[in-house]
């Protein structure tokens, strides 16, 4: 293999580099910080505040047939139907 023609350079500024102290904390050198963007979170609280997250854990007989009907609303609806969404349904109607 052929050796790198920037071999020697590299090897130059890594030399270069690890002489150096490495500054300490409190130190005259300052580092500007950027501000951190909390953009994804704020879209998401915006989409839809009016919903709370909570988990529910049905029997395995229940989530099937919970399955079982989103897959076949998904069929007549010609969309992705999901068990959550038919058992907020229910949820929703209510007793």
């Amino acid at each position: 293999m052929k050796p790198n023609r920037d071999a020697s350079e590299l090897a130059a500024r890594l030399g270069a580099a690890a002489n150096k102290p490495v500054p300490l904390p409190g130190s005259q050198q300052t580092i500007e910080r950027q501000p951190v963007r909390r953009e994804q979170n704020n879209a998401k609280e915006k989409k839809n505040n009016t919903t709370v997250g909570i988990s529910l854990r049905p029997t395995k007989e229940l989530l099937a047939r919970y399955t079982i009907a989103a897959a076949e609303r998904t069929m007549t609806e010609g969309r992705v139907v999901s068990a959550q969404e038919v058992m907020l349904e229910v949820l929703n109607k209510g007793p």
